[in-house]
């Protein structure tokens, strides 16, 4: 038996930084915050922290999305 296919409105507000070479971003479904893509000045792949706070990498914002999407619709 398949799912019915769902669909929700996904946000991607960029969070507080002091400087233009640091990216801070959450992703957002109904205004419930679902994970954090983090990068520092020096860093050359994405820190993703999903909802449960566990953590993984990415070469990409959209790989980094991806992949706490992905999460979220594997446990909601």
């Amino acid at each position: 038996m398949a799912r019915k296919k769902k669909e929700e409105e996904i946000s991607i507000i960029a969070g507080k930084n002091d400087s233009d070479t640091v990216t801070e971003l959450e992703v957002l479904v109904k205004n419930q915050k679902i994970g954090e893509i983090h990068r520092g000045e020096k860093d050359r792949h994405y820190t993703v922290i999903d909802e449960n706070g566990r953590k993984g990498t990415a070469v990409s914002i959209e790989d980094a999305v991806r992949s706490i999407i992905a999460e979220y619709n594997l446990h909601k």
